[in-house]
């Protein structure tokens, strides 16, 4: 089935905040996204911080969080193109401060849109992740 970011997205009654308040990942939106990478392998999701992991082949490369923000395991090299396409990194609040986590960048909405243009930074992510580079 394919899906649109545009769709309307329709919290299951199941669906619960987290426990600091972050609203699970939608279904619909777990699906859109395994839609766009499907051609990467054998994908699946598990539980991480209140959003989920994206694995392909078991390898862990990406995470729906925050909000259903899709996030890539980045280097530094792959983290400041994916801020040149207007890419941010994972921020969260803790107290007093907010901690940067450098080794997930987001993926703009219009990339994560077009299949021809997710692919490649897909695979790339996939590539550092079995690397373990994910630092600098």
């Amino acid at each position: 089935m394919q899906h649109s970011l545009s769709d309307p997205i329709v919290w299951p009654e199941t669906t619960r905040p987290h426990r600091r308040g972050i609203m699970a990942v939608s279904p619909q939106l777990r699906d859109f996204v395994l839609d766009q990478l499907s051609d990467l392998g054998s994908l699946e999701t598990t539980r991480l911080f209140g959003g989920l992991s994206v694995r392909c082949d078991g390898q862990h490369f990406g995470a729906i969080l925050r909000g259903g923000t899709f996030y890539l395991v980045a280097d530094p090299a792959f983290r400041a193109d994916l801020e040149a396409l207007g890419g941010t990194i994972f921020t969260y609040a803790r107290r007093d401060r907010v901690i940067e986590v450098p080794r997930f960048v987001s993926v703009p909405e219009e990339i994560l849109e077009d299949v021809d243009e997710l692919l490649p930074l897909a695979r790339r992510a996939i590539d550092i992740a079995r690397r373990g580079s994910s630092d600098g």
